[in-house]
């Protein structure tokens, strides 16, 4: 009996081992794909097509009240881009939670929009994105927004 306790908890062990060790996500990993979908969306440079790659087909977004999935987010994106000529975003603090096939990361975010209008608009933000993966490749399946703060700032002329 013991032989075949001891045998049962090396099995156990040694698979446990294993899949932990074949895990293709790593919390590096993770928030790479997240610097990533944010550098995708600085608006000299955000192109739709581009963005679809590192989500999945049924990707939402809870953002400024509204539930978004990509078509419509990108539809706010465009209106966004009429009165915007920089974005910047800053993600600091996360709490990563990873397992074979997802992640979850929580994390502030603070953003800096410089209009056309030559104003400064800083936001904070909590947020928290969960990914999966889709064959090989992590992608962002949703993604919940918190407005913390606001602050607008005329720059000089």
């Amino acid at each position: 009996m013991k032989k075949l306790l001891a045998i049962v908890t090396i099995s156990f062990v040694l698979a446990f081992s294993v899949n932990a060790a074949e895990s293709p996500i790593t919390n590096e990993k993770a928030i790479k794909k997240l610097h990533e979908f944010f550098g995708l969306l600085n608006i000299q440079v955000y192109d739709k097509e581009n963005l679809s790659k590192i989500v999945t087909p049924d990707f939402r977004i809870f953002e400024v009240g509204n539930d978004f999935n990509l078509d419509s987010f990108d539809s706010f994106i465009d209106g966004a881009s009429e009165t915007l000529d920089e974005t910047k975003w800053e993600l600091s603090n996360f709490v990563v939670s990873i397992d074979n096939k997802s992640a979850h990361i929580s994390y502030f975010n603070k953003g800096s929009f410089k209009t056309k209008q030559n104003e400064l608009i800083r936001y904070d933000w909590m947020e928290s994105v969960y990914m999966v993966l889709d064959g090989e490749e992590l992608k962002l399946k949703f993604l919940q927004s918190d407005l913390v703060s606001e602050v607008t700032e005329q720059l000089g002329q």
